[in-house]
């Protein structure tokens, strides 16, 4: 399947994002340990739809990274188009990664209690709930490095990129190496979460470049 026939399965999938709490209810997936005016909560678990959902965008996201090249149109000057990708790469990035921590946090109570929940809810600590959300952050947080990583180094748009028709590629046409596009990603975190002075930042909008490109040689392209 093409790179321009599956950006309409994405945008479906971050449809389902929207209904699936409705169909199912709104349970807390993920984890999370926390102390609110001296009590303590500790959430965790994960539900049937958003395991499904996940898998959906797992397997539509290895279909990109291994579907054909489509040719390349004119730089992309803007910056707007960037920002909005990253929101959409981000939110398919937590369809995955939230689900899946859900269900290591639902097998670990499984373990401990004997019984089996999709979701639960307690107030009393439990030996091993700090490691299980340090493990899960951790986790977590290098999985969202690799959803932006890994088709910088295959040379195809992420999912966010493909709806909205661009992609990044390297400026003289190389393969970007795995450790160069971590630390893109890394220093691209910061990129975003300085976004309201990108209108203020360097940049080349003839060659589809700001200063992250710069940095890191690439630049951003229309799908053709």
């Amino acid at each position: 399947m093409s790179v321009r026939g599956l950006r309409w399965f994405f945008v479906a999938a971050l449809g389902a994002v929207v209904v699936l709490p409705g169909v199912e209810g709104r349970a807390t997936t993920g984890i999370s340990a926390e102390w609110i005016n001296g009590y303590y909560r500790f959430t965790g678990g994960t539900t049937p739809g958003a395991i499904a959902l996940a898998l959906l965008v797992i397997g539509l996201y290895l279909v990109l990274l291994y579907s054909s090249r489509l040719s390349t149109g004119q730089p992309l000057p803007g910056l707007l188009r960037r920002f909005v990708a990253f929101w959409c790469d981000f939110i398919l990035a937590m369809v995955v990664v939230v689900p899946i921590v859900g269900i290591f946090s639902a097998l670990t109570e499984w373990r401990r209690t004997g019984v089996f929940a999709w979701t639960f809810v307690r107030t009393a600590y439990a030996a091993g709930d700090t490691l299980q959300v340090v493990i899960g952050s951790s986790c977590g947080a290098c999985a969202l490095v690799l959803y932006f990583a890994i088709p910088l180094v295959r040379c195809r748009p992420s999912p966010g990129c493909c709806i909205l028709g661009y992609q990044v590629l390297p400026q003289d046409g190389t393969t970007m190496t795995l450790r160069t596009a971590v630390l893109r990603t890394l220093l691209g975190l910061v990129a975003v979460s300085t976004a309201y002075v990108a209108p203020f930042a360097s940049r080349d909008r003839e060659s589809g470049q700001f200063w992250l490109d710069k940095v890191f040689r690439t630049r951003a392209v229309r799908l053709a």
